[in-house]
């Protein structure tokens, strides 16, 4: 899972960029359901990014549905089938 290199340039902010990363991982399955996502002080160093960058990061998938935060664990990758899944029954 090679970190992409933060243009500082685009006009999405790097946290964007780093989340969009983790989602082509999860999405391809290099970071699987119910499987830690990097802690924040990974992806400072994978990406050279400040805390509060990396921070922002998890907070915006967290906030998309993409990961989940157990308190004293890690976050965690989100099982997106389970929920189109429950969406279908409806």
């Amino acid at each position: 899972m090679p970190a992409s290199v933060i243009d500082y340039q685009a006009p999405e902010p790097p946290y964007r960029q780093i989340a969009a990363d983790l989602i082509r991982d999860i999405q391809s399955g290099a970071l699987a359901v119910n499987r830690p996502v990097p802690s924040e002080a990974a992806l400072m160093q994978m990406y050279g990014v400040a805390r509060n960058t990396a921070r922002h990061a998890v907070s915006f998938l967290r906030d998309q549905g993409w990961v989940y935060t157990l308190p004293q664990r890690g976050t965690f990758v989100t099982d997106r089938s389970a929920e189109g899944d429950r969406q279908a029954a409806e």
